[in-house]
């Protein structure tokens, strides 16, 4: 049997006509930058989050760039990140002219670490970037705790978790502004390029809609400079289809994931930690074991197309060299890094599939 890691081409072929009819309508209509559809999907997903306000960008690392500048980003000012994350969170951080702060993760859920933060607060940091790694929520009422404390803001890096809770409340609406990606393979996923901000802050919605408009709200009348970042009128139109059909797809990840957690039974496999009343929407399975290279070379010689997401901690990448970091600094990012392995889990998987992996790892041995 052969398993590949994932496939868009089954949902993608499920909406087909109704994504042909789109580009249609939108090609015969001349509608390619702005318009109706973009305002419907930002309405939309503002709704579904049950956030007040959404702006629509280009992708989801510029999500982050603008809420930063957004926020008032300085030269040199300090933001603490996650050690273990894609390069966009810490990235644009440097690009607005700040300094990273990595910070080391959970040894169980992925994410930032609240009981490491205080240690790495100094009297230039200015804010927090979580992120929700795989879909599974960061801790964020304890972060808000240590945000409240030491006067600094919180952008909630949601590129992998759409719509994941924490005790029945939508992240994206714990910190100041959030961040989303609707990279094609992301639960809700664009068939390109696309991304969004969340806030419930009306001047930071403001200032955020205007940055990614060249610092305007009507055209040639700008009041700063700022960048170009605009959703496509087309990707927006997508992702509206794909949004009125999101919790089927998302439901299927979660029986996946169900699948998974009640069967594999092999002692050399960890399984993934949510904390209680954590809704973890699975971006993706990730197991742990320290036989992970060994495992992973099993399972591709069985048919089964795994990754490693992500390989290599951010402060063990060339781009953060200068900063001198060792593995001891983050013990669990880089134990991490040497450990997760990545199962299918899109919703093209069928149940055949899902136990014919199950069987492969449960007869897994060393």
């Amino acid at each position: 049997m052969k398993v590949k890691f994932a496939d868009l081409s089954v949902v993608h072929n499920f909406l087909r006509k109704k994504f042909i009819s789109a580009f249609k309508t939108s090609l015969k209509n001349s509608d390619f930058i702005g318009g109706k559809n973009v305002s419907k999907f930002e309405k939309n997903f503002a709704k579904i989050n049950n956030s007040k306000f959404c702006i629509s960008v280009a992708n989801g690392t510029d999500a982050l760039f603008v809420s930063l500048k957004t926020l008032g980003i300085k030269k040199n000012d300090e933001v603490i990140v996650p050690a273990h994350s894609w390069i966009s969170t810490s990235e644009v951080i440097s690009l607005a002219g700040g300094k990273v702060k990595f910070c080391d993760v959970s040894a169980k859920t992925f994410n930032i670490d609240p009981k490491q933060i205080e240690k790495m607060i100094s009297s230039k940091t200015v804010g927090i970037i979580a992120v929700h790694l795989y879909g599974n929520p960061a801790d964020m009422p304890s972060i808000k705790k240590i945000a409240k404390k030491y006067k600094l803001w919180i952008i909630e890096d949601c590129a992998q978790a759409h719509f994941a809770q924490i005790n029945k409340k939508k992240i994206g609406n714990f910190g100041d502004m959030a961040a989303f990606s609707f990279y094609p393979g992301k639960n809700l996923g664009a068939l390109g390029d696309a991304g969004a901000i969340v806030t419930n802050n009306k001047k930071h919605y403001e200032f955020a809609y205007m940055f990614a408009k060249h610092g305007s709200k009507i055209k040639h009348k700008h009041k700063f400079e700022g960048i170009n970042s605009r959703l496509d009128s087309v990707q927006a139109e997508f992702l509206n289809i794909k949004l009125s059909n999101f919790k089927k797809f998302q439901s299927l990840r979660d029986r996946n994931s169900i699948y998974y957690n009640d069967n594999i039974k092999n002692k050399l496999i960890e399984k993934p930690h949510i904390n209680k009343n954590f809704k973890h929407v699975w971006h993706q399975y990730v197991i742990k074991s320290k036989y992970r290279d060994q495992l992973k070379k099993y399972l591709y010689e069985k048919g089964i197309e795994t990754r490693i997401v992500y390989p290599v901690s951010l402060p063990f990448l060339e781009p953060y060299k200068y900063l001198g970091h060792k593995e001891t600094d983050f013990p669990n990012a880089f134990d991490n890094q040497n450990k997760i392995l990545s199962l299918p889990n899109d919703p093209s998987l069928k149940r055949d599939k899902i136990f014919y992996i199950i069987k492969q790892i449960n007869n897994f041995k060393i």
